[in-house]
């Protein structure tokens, strides 16, 4: 099992079999399964069943916040709403998406659109900002906000760049050296992409997880 996962939820069900229903982390933190696993038979058998099934519901939970992003939710409220890597997760497939349309629109005549997207990513920034102040978020969310913001204020860094370095194709080695992410239609996963290197996302749940403040 994975480091930060602290312990499973077990239910009786309706034919008094014992249930894994859900996954919690070292802070407590739950992943609901969507399809609870049967704790029957050899460890090994229904442990590896578990192990399937956390990175079967988190893809579906995951590809749900993708597809939720930015519609009638506030972008607050739609962090609220899910755990806090699928956050990040979602927050990188938008952004990456966000960035290369930014250039795309650059390439059409659009000069200012690297400006105006760093203008947009400090906004942003300002109103997790506000959001980690209020007193009545509980340990966990102000966590995943602190999280969130740090993943945020680098890519917000990333973009001063940018704009400072007037880097303006999604062809130059200071856009392909960023980790990008992306939510391809075949094979319907998410791919993580860096330079000419690719890899699946691998969906293994690991909770609140902290993230190191990034440097320069």
């Amino acid at each position: 099992m994975f480091d930060n996962i602290a312990k499973l939820r077990f239910e009786e069900g309706t034919g008094e079999e014992m249930l894994a229903t859900a996954m919690l982390s070292s802070e407590a933190e739950i992943m609901e399964f969507r399809q609870p696993v049967a704790a029957e038979g050899r460890v090994e058998d229904w442990m590896t069943n578990v192990l399937n099934e956390m990175r079967r519901t988190n893809r579906l939970i995951t590809k749900e916040a993708i597809f939720k992003y930015g519609g009638e939710m506030p972008r607050i409220d739609w962090m609220m709403s899910y755990q806090g890597m699928v956050v990040l997760a979602g927050n990188q497939v938008w952004w990456t998406w966000e960035v290369e349309d930014v250039f795309r629109k650059v390439k059409k005549g659009d000069k200012m659109g690297m400006k105006n997207y760093a203008r947009r990513m400090h906004k942003q920034i300002g109103d997790l900002v506000q959001k980690v102040r209020q007193p009545n978020l509980t340990k966990n969310d102000r966590k995943k906000f602190n999280t969130i913001l740090i993943i945020e204020v680098h890519a917000r860094d990333i973009i001063d760049s940018f704009v400072r370095d007037s880097i303006m194709d999604t062809r130059e080695f200071e856009w392909e050296s960023q980790l990008r992410f992306y939510w391809d239609q075949l094979p319907d996963e998410l791919m993580v992409r860096q330079c000419t290197g690719e890899f699946g996302y691998g969906y293994e749940y690991m909770g609140l997880n902290g993230r190191l403040v990034i440097t320069p």
